[in-house]
């Protein structure tokens, strides 16, 4: 028990004390490939408080404490926090998710998710907060919180987990089971109950409700549970991302017995959980009635619990790298790691989510903290919050960095000859924060974005700026400076716009004086800055002119910016330059499928959604096959039939969405006969796992890998539906069908393995036979052996076997199962026996199907009832007689029927209640009592011994077979002996 616990906690994601013991030092042994180093960030909140980092547009930071603080990171200087919430911090829980609004910059939306006391207990929550600022716009605090979903906790593990705002204005959560991670808790089988939240993945809108596309969406009802699930089953999703392409989650799922998860969600997916782990049958709750039937989506990777290179405890799932500075084998990776471990790996998957290529083994980011979340940094480097050392981390790539551009303006008071010198304009397009450093041409030097100098004598001097990045690229600029002269003085005018659409005219206006030349002429220069991302921003110069103002089309450049610089030199040679850029207009362009796709912009590196310059035309592209591998792309909506559509951006956000038919769509739409047949869609196709379904007005068709497109219909239909449907017996592997005698409807189902079939007619309504029952009654030729099946599969009272019944004609039959015995037929005259002699409850299973002896003349099954086999024998003759125990024994011992012939009757008692016997066609008999034993009597003897009044005659039981001796045969009685000689039989005492 000690061993299981410990592991337990390994795996646990949060335990506050509960943690095992790790230097925060260890982060600072990482081992990375070659290139690659670390640059951290001390979020203030210290050693195993960090839980979660976001950016904001600015390049600062919001990261989260467990014990429920909100800290802002600037990009240079201190920070500071600016809210603790209530929380409870038990093991798991406490301030946990973040995420930041994709409209932040006008609404300054947040998300949180928690753990909060309560008077009973404790919730979890997700909540929207506002973020305050300062006078300087800086984040100063939190307000206005509007809780968006809120359940009631059991467990302080397994909570309310990641958070993720989406471009488009929904939110992705995540939630674990809540269940006891002690032992077998079948409280965890709640992860597969659509109508309860926990072990989800949930997808809503920004006020909580589900969103219209989800797999259980009522429309009735958006705000139920149900309307709010993507997928189910799992343990822990932790921690999970947004696949930039395919759109979809992709989550780490911690594990429990032995093993940890990557999976790639799709719509309606069931991860298993608590039935499955990873691709495993989880020991202890796979043999739960409620885990009978369930199926498994398998993830994309797994990895077993321990220490060794390819091992780990606790599974934080990441993100795909977007970014361009990274050597290109890691472009377009997902990156992942294990907090406990101190790992992180990367692998790839294609378009339709199965994983191209395996983590690195042994992995080659060892060492490097615990990961608990994941984040893209402004210039797509992984960043994560390591809450071992409580630092924001972030790998950057040396050989692929981008050198700051220095930029300096000056302005100088001649009076005290002091120059004051601003380079704080100066950019690194990577986000790197920048060291300043100044040389002021006269051998003074100083550092900072802002100084001034104080020249004491010279008429003009050569100043320069050398801006650094952490990684030691610099930029540098170069100032002409005249101490004793005034700076000209630049205005700039700016448009009355802020943001342009493509050809729309920009115009920039501009005055320059000076105070010893007076007005001075103005030069332009203009550049196109394209920044696909800010690591990759670089300038494409454009024309130029003179003049006060100057005017010229924005950009058709996608992604891009325009720079508008006025340029004055006064005599002295000291120059002023300022500039004016204009932003593109941007709308949001999002794609969607009807079924989960890989949709992707272009001119956006393939994302699936991006933000596109206004009057911009860009072609759009859709995978001709959804991710499930089977469901065809059919045109756009409002669009072209082709894959790639050419759009160009009006006024307002665009979502385009790609119609893909489903194998159900499909097989439609292709068959006439079965539009007929089946009617119209009732409702949309519903996702649940591997199964898909859609309901019409006459019935349902249902689609599978493993199974293809099938309908069911009918009473057969309304008898699967009310049994549980597809969770419980898998999907419809044939369509609906009418038997070769056109009396039943049929279908056959399958699940794991496990063939059912639902036969109705209108005699016996529609029966469900399925398992080891059914494939005995398949052995038997179906409806034409046994007929068909009048009661669905039932479980016997003792609970030892389950059994259907049959009905053929005015014939009944049976066929049993049991663990011990299998399954086995028995009907006609011999069932009617059984059933006289309390079926089960007399001779106990059948362990033989009903058989014909070898002479032709018989049917007979063998029984068992605990230790005791028992037989019903029948003949024309006789009719079906039972036989069974120590009788049976002897009479098999005499070679069965071969030797007394067939049972005439069943077993009976003696009037004196002794004993037991049966008598045989043969004219023999076997009688049994405790003290005896069963002896077999017959022919002249057994004469002998009826005339004397069988048992109460002075010779009662027989002790003896009859037996051979010198004279002829002999039977011995307990109270003498019968002998039968060439003069008859004779009866003897003693």
């Amino acid at each position: 028990m000690a061993l299981r616990k410990l592991r337990v906690l390994l795996a646990t994601v949060l335990l506050g004390a509960l943690l095992p013991v790790v230097s925060p030092a260890v982060a600072s042994a990482a081992t990375l490939p070659p290139g690659f180093v670390l640059l951290d960030t001390d979020t203030g909140l210290g050693p195993y408080e960090l839980t979660d980092v976001a950016y904001l547009p600015d390049n600062s930071v919001l990261a989260t404490g467990k014990d429920g603080r909100v800290r802002w990171l600037p990009v240079t200087g201190a920070g500071r926090t600016i809210a603790t919430l209530a929380v409870r911090a038990d093991e798991d829980l406490g301030l946990v998710g973040l995420a930041v609004a994709p409209d932040y910059a006008t609404s300054r939306a947040i998300y949180l998710t928690r753990s909060i006391n309560t008077a009973t207990g404790f919730v979890m929550r997700l909540s929207r907060f506002t973020v305050t600022v300062d006078a300087t716009g800086a984040p100063a605090g939190l307000a206005g919180e509007q809780p968006l979903f809120e359940v009631p906790g059991s467990f302080n593990v397994h909570g309310i987990d990641g958070v993720i705002a989406a471009a488009d204005g929904t939110l992705w959560l995540s939630i674990g089971d809540n269940s006891d991670y002690r032992m077998v808790d079948p409280g965890a089988l709640r992860a597969l109950d659509v109508d309860q939240p926990y072990g989800k993945i949930l997808h809503l809108t920004a006020g909580g409700q589900g969103v219209p596309g989800n797999p259980y969406f009522d429309a009735a009802d958006p705000g139920s549970t149900a309307s709010k699930v993507f997928a189910r089953g799992f343990r822990n999703p932790f921690r999970f991302g947004l696949d930039p392409t395919l759109g979809v989650p992709v989550a780490g799922d911690v594990g429990w017995s032995n093993w940890e998860e990557v999976d790639v969600v799709q719509r309606g997916a069931n991860h298993g959980w608590p039935c499955w782990e990873g691709s495993h049958a989880t020991p202890g709750y796979s043999g739960l009635a409620g885990c009978a039937g369930v199926p498994n989506q398998p993830p994309i990777h797994e990895y077993t619990h321990g220490t060794g290179a390819m091992n780990g405890n606790s599974v934080t799932g990441g993100i795909v790298y977007s970014g361009s500075s990274y050597p290109a084998a890691y472009r377009g990776s997902y990156f992942f790691g294990d907090y406990v471990s101190n790992k992180i790996w990367t692998l790839r998957y294609d378009d339709q989510g199965r994983l191209t290529q395996g983590p690195e083994n042994p992995p080659v980011f060892t060492g490097i903290g615990g990961p608990v979340k994941f984040a893209a940094a402004p210039n797509g480097d992984i960043a994560y919050a390591d809450i071992l050392s409580g630092n924001l981390r972030r790998l950057s790539y040396s050989a692929g960095n981008t050198p700051p551009v220095a930029k300096a303006t000056t302005s100088t008071n001649p009076d005290t000859r002091t120059v004051s010198f601003d380079g704080s304009a100066s950019a690194d397009y990577d986000g790197d924060a920048l060291g300043y450093d100044w040389d002021f041409g006269d051998g003074a030097t100083a550092a900072g974005p802002k100084v001034s100098h104080t020249y004491a004598a010279g008429t003009t001097f050569t100043a320069k700026l050398r801006v650094r990045d952490p990684l030691g690229l610099t930029g540098e600029a170069v100032i002409a400076v005249a101490p004793g002269n005034r700076t000209p003085v630049l205005t700039l005018t700016s448009p009355g716009a802020t943001t342009f659409a493509v050809n729309q005219p920009v115009t920039v206006g501009a005055t320059a004086t000076d105070a010893e030349d007076g007005a001075l002429p103005i030069t332009w220069t203009t550049a196109v800055r394209h920044c696909p991302s800010e690591a990759t921003c670089h300038s494409h110069p454009g024309i130029g002119g003179t003049g006060a103002s100057f005017s010229q089309s924005f950009t058709e450049h996608p992604d891009s910016r325009m720079e508008f610089t006025a340029t004055v030199t006064d005599s002295a040679g000291v120059s002023t330059a300022k500039t004016y850029t204009a932003m593109p207009r941007q709308h949001r362009i999002t794609l969607r499928g009807t079924q989960p796709a890989a949709l992707g912009i272009p001119v956006a590196g393939g994302a699936g959604t991006a933000m596109v310059t206004e009057g911009a035309s860009f072609d759009v592209e859709a995978a001709p096959l959804a991710i499930d591998g089977v469901s065809k792309f059919s045109g756009w909506q409002g669009g072209p039939a082709d894959t790639t559509w050419i759009v160009t951006v009006g006024t307002t956000d665009l979502t385009l969405i790609a119609n893909y038919a489903t194998p159900i769509d499909q097989r439609y739409d292709a068959d006439a006969a079965l539009r007929a047949k089946l009617g119209a869609p009732t409702a949309a196709e519903t996702t649940d796992g591997p199964v898909h379904y859609r309901v019409h007005a006459n019935g349902r068709l249902y689609w599978s890998a493993e199974t293809g497109t099938r309908y069911v219909t009918g009473p057969v239909l309304d008898k699967y539906l009310a049994l549980g449907g597809h969770a419980r017996y898998g999907p419809p592997s044939a369509d609906t069908a009418t038997t070769p005698d056109g009396v039943a409807q049929y279908n056959h189902f399958v699940a794991n393995g496990t063939v059912s079939s639902i036969y109705s007619t209108a005699a016996t309504g529609a029966r469900l036979i399925s398992g080891e029952i059914r494939k005995t009654w398949a052995a038997l030729d179906y409806e034409r052996g046994l007929g068909y099946p009048t009661t669905d599969e039932l479980a016997t009272p003792d609970g030892v076997a389950r059994y259907n019944h049959f009905l053929k004609g005015s014939d009944a039959g049976s066929i049993y199962y049991t663990v011990a015995t299998g399954a086995h037929a028995i009907h006609g005259e011999i069932r009617k026996k059984w059933a006289a002699l309390d079926y089960e409850r007399g001779l106990g299973y059948p362990t033989t199907d009903e058989l014909g002896t070898p002479d032709g003349v018989a049917r007979y099954n063998h029984f068992l009832k605990g230790g005791t086999a028992g037989s019903i024998y029948y003949t024309t003759a006789t009719g079906a007689r039972a036989i069974y125990g120590e009788i049976r024994k002897k009479w098999a011992a005499l070679d069965y029927e071969r030797g007394l012939g067939y049972p005439a009757t069943d077993e009976l008692g003696t009037p004196d209640g002794r004993g037991r016997y049966n008598h045989f066609t043969l004219g023999g008999s076997i009688y049994y009592t405790t003290a005896t034993g069963a002896h077999m009597v017959k022919g002249e003897i057994r004469k002998r011994w009826a005339a004397l009044g069988w048992e109460y005659s002075y010779l009662h039981y027989p002790k003896s077979d009859e037996y051979r001796t010198s004279v002829g045969y002999r039977s011995d009685f307990e109270g003498g002996y019968i002998s039968y000689t060439s003069t008859g039989a004779r009866d003897y005492r003693g």
